[in-house]
């Protein structure tokens, strides 16, 4: 095989450099925004020939909003210019010949379609999913079936991410993900190691973006690559805003609110959502222990309640200084309220039959945290287009406290006294990010990029743990009262260089980083320091094969540091039979990975095809330590090594212009390796996931129709398999009054199928769990849109772009 793609790069280079230059030329130029003059990336970039009106070749705009066209033949052409957001533009009177065969357009601004005054209507639309040269976009406004959901909701129809019934999200079936919030580290994102994107509401996210093998440019953590959230952000001219409310069973509400104000000098946008969730929260587990002849048996059944009720909130602003030169703020902010209670019963047997021990198990659960982001930026483009400086400064701040009630009575034995138990948890977290980024292009078609980053992230956590003694009086329990610290510091710089020669375009770059960690258990005095130099190369090489068909190669080193969840050795006593716990002693993982791609763009079809492998060694798994006496501890350890060899693809289809499809599919063979004796961790198997949408506007478009399909195949980890799991939803949307106003429907689950459960099989244990929480709703939405333009130039319609994107 690999002899085969071998001889077919060799091949591919032979016939490329076999090409005469004679009579042939090149096109370069950039597309920007005429009012902040950003660039403007994955801009469609057609040549049409003047004599024939036929597309000659085509290219989409890099991250710089660069484009460059070659091998042209000499003659005359006109380019048209179009992005789904903006007005198209054509350039005329573009000629090749001996004597000028490289033709320099230069920078094309584009007039946003919204800059138009209100009697100009605009058909416009954007793929769902977009490829660019290193992510893919997936636009959550085009995906009427996250109405009245979540951030969770959204990534579950992303392709190849996953979300389990804890929140923790896996790409291309890796849980250690990055999980970015408009391009940083967030406390919102989870970063203390809990999940809080539950209390994001999708109405407030304006796309997903999906890194699998980044650049030196990007923070090397994460094992499968990065996901970034990029929150909505208004860049409507004159003032503009929505508001929008949801209706749900199960008692289920949203309502949301943006409004934004812009002109030639600034734009001031705001947005806010609140969301009110409530549902059952079941699960059912069942643990054999194995003792020679004697098998001791835990059978739980709980039935439980959770709600969840959240408060986002964001305002900002662009200013357009003088001379390319652009400052930017904003704040965002997430108040969440969680809620959950639950009645467990307990069974003890032995040897199948006699039981042991029964009780019952009431527990309550409240949660309140607090989220708040800070950012600061600043941009100056540089003259004629030849690079750009990013300066940004970002401060995320969080507060929350949790809370446990627990009361145990028993049954058998009848006499055991029962259990009255409190706990309470206040955390605190910190998290700075400063980075200085830097970019010049030149002339030769050759482009370098540098910068500079640093993260400081400060966590706190308290907790203290009473019981109720004989006499009803709560006693603190001094082996669970702890005050954990954590500390981080990563300085890290990078270099990149990039350029294309012919058909071939390239780009490398090393990031090197230093990083040191201190978990810190003051109650304990227990104190670790774990410091770590790396340097992470990367490289990516692109063959275009054709006007629509790209290959690519691509590899990069990365690294997974455990996190604030990972490394606190504080144990949870919630179930004291299944205890929970960190493990300080952690060490990161580091992965090696390799991507072959091959992309495909025509006016019906866009296909991605993707061969991967990832080795990593000293894997983090989340493992369970099960003990003589009948309990176990869930915590995380590091495995020797694992070998993740897979194929992910995506195609995007539209027979006819009222109806789309996107079908996703991801399969790989994970293999573990640990050479410990005492533990059964050599595993390995096949796993694959499968995510389907179809959509069809009707009504002149007014009318749309979606049905999204999800399917995730048993799974293997290092101690046993996760089981299948698979939903289907239907949502429908009808625009009124000319888009102002709209109505929706929308049905999760209609199966009622989605759930999660996994098995552990171990030589001396076996346990099953099952777990299943409200996922079949019935939502109505209800939304109206208002506006007014005032610019002072002359109304104008779209040139015709001259057909699809058909090369």
């Amino acid at each position: 095989m690999r002899f085969t793609l071998f001889l077919f790069f060799l091949a591919l280079s032979f016939f490329s450099f076999s090409q005469t230059v004679s009579g042939f030329g090149s096109i370069d130029g950039r597309v920007l925004d005429s009012l902040s003059k950003t660039p403007l990336e994955y801009t469609m970039i057609r040549l049409f020939s003047v004599e024939t009106s036929q597309v000659a070749t085509g290219i989409y705009t890099d991250e710089n909003g660069s484009f460059v066209l070659e091998e042209v033949k000499y003659g005359n052409y006109y380019l048209v210019v179009t992005n789904p957001d903006y007005i198209t533009k054509t350039i005329r009177n573009i000629q090749l010949s001996a004597e000028k065969p490289l033709r320099k357009v230069g920078a094309i601004s584009l007039v946003s379609i919204n800059n138009l005054l209100d009697e100009v209507v605009i058909q416009t639309e954007k793929n769902q999913l977009q490829l660019g040269i290193e992510k893919k976009v997936y636009n959550v406004g085009d995906d009427i079936s996250v109405t009245g959901g979540t951030v969770t909701d959204v990534l579950n129809n992303v392709p190849s991410v996953e979300v389990d019934q804890d929140g923790g999200i896996s790409l291309r079936g890796d849980a250690n993900v990055t999980i970015l919030i408009d391009g940083k580290p967030s406390n919102m994102s989870g970063g203390n190691g809990k999940s809080v994107l539950e209390g994001i509401p999708a109405s407030s996210i304006e796309r997903i973006e999906i890194v699998t093998n980044p650049s030196a440019k990007y923070d090397p953590d994460g094992t499968s690559g990065i996901i970034n959230i990029v929150l909505k952000k208004n860049v409507k001219r004159g003032i503009n805003g929505n508001v929008a409310a949801t209706v749900g069973t199960g008692n289920l509400g949203t309502a949301s609110a943006s409004l934004n104000l812009r002109n030639t000098k600034f734009n001031l946008y705001g947005n806010y959502a609140f969301s009110y969730k409530d549902g059952y929260r079941n699960n059912y587990s069942e643990l054999n222990q194995f003792k020679g002849d004697t098998t001791l048996s835990l059978i739980q059944r709980r039935v439980g309640g959770d709600i969840n009720i959240t408060h986002t909130a964001r305002v900002g602003m662009d200013i357009y200084l003088k001379d390319r030169n652009t400052l930017s703020w904003s704040i965002s902010g997430n108040a969440a309220d969680r809620r959950r209670t639950g009645n467990q019963n307990n069974i003890r047997n032995d040897n199948f039959a006699d039981t042991s021990a029964q009780w019952n198990r009431v527990t309550s659960d409240p949660t309140l945290s607090k989220n708040i982001d800070f950012s600061l930026g600043y941009k100056w483009n540089f003259k004629d287009d030849k690079g750009s400086l990013d300066v940004n400064v970002y401060e995320s701040l969080s507060n929350g406290t949790d809370e446990g009630f627990y009361q145990q009575t028993f049954t058998i034995p009848s006499d055991s006294a029962a259990i009255d138990q409190h706990l309470f948890s206040n955390n605190s977290n910190d998290f700075t990010t400063v980075s200085l980024d830097f970019v010049r292009a030149f002339k030769s078609k050759f482009r370098v990029e540098s910068g500079l980053k640093m993260i400081q992230r400060n966590m706190i956590l308290n907790s203290n743990y009473e019981s109720k003694d004989s006499t009803g009086v709560y006693m603190p329990d001094t082996s669970a009262i702890f005050n954990y610290k954590y500390l981080e510091s990563i300085y890290s710089a990078y270099g990149i260089i990039a350029g294309q020669y012919k058909k071939f375009k390239y780009q490398a770059g090393l990031r090197f980083e230093y990083s040191i960690q201190a978990p810190n258990l003051v109650s304990k005095n227990e104190s670790f320091r774990n410091e770590y130099f790396n340097l992470f190369p990367s490289a990516t090489i692109r063959y275009s094969v054709s006007k629509s068909t790209e290959l690519s190669l691509g590899y990069s080193k990365r690294i997974n540091r455990p996190n604030f969840d990972n490394l606190n050795p504080f144990t949870s006593y919630a179930d004291p039979y299944n205890l929970r716990s960190g493990n300080p002693a952690l060490k990161p993982e580091n992965i090696h990975s390799i991507d072959l791609g091959l992309e495909y763009n025509s006016k019906q079809v866009v296909l991605a095809f993707s061969l991967y492998q990832r080795y990593t060694s000293s894997v983090i798994q989340r493992v369970k330590v099960f003990y003589e006496d009948g309990t176990s501890r869930g915590t995380y350890a590091n495995i020797d090594n694992s070998v993740n060899s897979g194929g992910e693809v995506i195609l995007q289809y539209k027979p006819f212009p009222i109806w789309r499809n996107m079908i996703s599919f991801n399969g790989n063979y994970i293999k573990y390796t640990d050479d410990n004796t005492t533990t059964n961790w050599n595993r390995e198997g096949f796993v694959f996931g499968m995510k389907f949408s179809s959509t069809l506007d009707l009504l002149k478009k007014t009318l749309t129709l979606q049905v999204n399909f999800r399917y995730s195949a048993p799974s293997v980890t290092a101690q046993g398999t996760m089981q299948p799991r698979g939903s289907v939803d239907f949502s429908a949307d009808k625009s009124l009054f000319d888009g102002k106003w709209g109505i929706g429907l929308r049905v999760t689950d209609i199966f009622n199928t989605q759930g999660f459960s996994f098995q552990v099989d171990q030589p001396s244990v076996y346990q099953s769990t099952e777990f299943k929480w409200e996922t079949r709703r019935l939502i109505l939405s209800v939304r109206y849109r208002f506006g007014k333009t005032n610019l002072k130039e002359e109304k104008k319609t779209p040139e015709n772009g001259g057909g699809g994107f058909d090369f």
